[in-house]
């Protein structure tokens, strides 16, 4: 392969990873806002109306360095973190928050609920709308960030000029239709690429057959083996710009915490034993006497399952270990929630099976 063969695939690796990365913070973000809203709204049947525990601008400011924390923890690249939520999110914050019993009457409820089931539907569906409109506004920084990335491949490594017309076809307002690009080869490129073309296509014995099948089957795993190599080192867990270790407080560093406390769990579970929730019950302590101090809990597990069973079993422990703090009363968004399957396993499998908890202060 040529130099700028290589160049070209480092450059496709590059952009995949990014592109996964963005794929997992998306649904990281989404995940936390949905927890941070759930406990946000306070409802008074008494009084016949719904209100947010905080203002409305500290509820829009909050889901915003959520979007800014996560992005950290994930070190994402500066498209992503750049710009805000829109008017529309604001204005749905207030929807949310006027809603009184005169809306509870329009509603056309399911019979036989009670009247703090019919508030419950009420709230939800607002919650609801709220967060449909957050994650229609994420996927479009996500294609944001993702085109900044192909500009800059483009741009950096493919000899595209400035005045170029691909750069063109990239530079794009909102809502207008593609136009069209024209792919010209010159001669001389077109005989190269059919001079390189060797493919036949397979005759219909077995043993052609069988060849072909070996040949996709071996693509397949060399496939898998670079997305697991991309996925295992796409993603950073600190966040240096927005989260800061217990070391930069003064008052906190005098109190010699350790770097992180792990929570172990059983081969194939997401329960906790009694020891677990004793450590827990620590960590809640110190999160009640120091306000300042967020934790991040990052779910693992070792590699004896299937790596999709993994994932979802990682993310089940991190579940459970912030779910369990946070009955204590802590705000939720002190508590962050972050996963990585089996991706960082070590030669020890006991050792893979648990959730990581480090300590941050804003």
């Amino acid at each position: 392969m040529t130099a700028g063969g290589k160049l070209g695939a480092q450059d496709a690796n590059k952009d995949f990873a990014q592109s996964e990365m963005w794929k997992r913070s998306h649904a990281l973000m989404l995940e936390n806002m949905g927890f941070y809203l759930d406990g946000a709204v306070a409802v008074d049947m008494d009084m016949g109306r719904v209100q947010w525990k905080t203002s409305e601008t500290a509820v829009f400011r909050r889901l915003e360095r959520i979007v800014q924390e996560v992005a950290g923890l994930q070190s994402l690249p500066a498209p992503w973190i750049k710009g805000g939520f829109s008017d529309e999110i604001k204005e749905l914050i207030e929807q949310i928050s006027s809603l009184d019993h005169r809306d509870l009457r329009r509603w056309r409820m399911a019979e036989n609920l009670s009247e703090e089931e019919e508030w419950y539907v009420l709230v939800q569906s607002g919650l609801d709308e709220l967060k449909m409109q957050l994650a229609m506004e994420l996927n479009y920084r996500v294609n944001a960030a993702l085109f900044e990335s192909l500009k800059g491949l483009l741009t950096e490594n493919s000899g595209v000029q400035g005045d170029d017309p691909v750069l063109d076809w990239l530079t794009l307002d909102a809502n207008t239709p593609l136009p069209s690009m024209a792919l010209e080869l010159s001669s001389a490129s077109s005989g190269a690429i059919s001079a390189e073309d060797r493919s036949v296509w397979p005759g219909n014995d077995a043993q052609d057959l069988t060849y072909w099948m070996e040949r996709i089957l071996y693509l397949l795993e060399g496939q898998e083996r670079r997305i697991i190599s991309l996925e295992s080192s796409g993603v950073m867990p600190i966040a240096t710009s927005v989260l800061l270790p217990i070391s930069t407080d003064a008052t906190l560093s005098q109190l010699r915490l350790p770097e992180a406390v792990n929570i172990p769990f059983s081969s194939a579970s997401a329960s906790m034993d009694l020891n677990a929730q004793l450590q827990l019950n620590e960590v809640m302590e110190l999160l009640c006497r120091h306000p300042q101090i967020r934790v991040v809990c990052t779910g693992h597990a070792d590699p004896s399952g299937a790596r999709s069973l993994n994932h979802t079993l990682s993310k089940s422990r991190a579940q459970t270990v912030r779910n369990y703090i946070l009955q204590s009363g802590l705000e939720s968004h002190r508590v962050l929630l972050n996963y990585f399957g089996e991706e960082r396993n070590s030669t020890h499998f006991s050792s893979d099976r648990r959730v990581e908890i480090r300590f941050y202060v804003e």
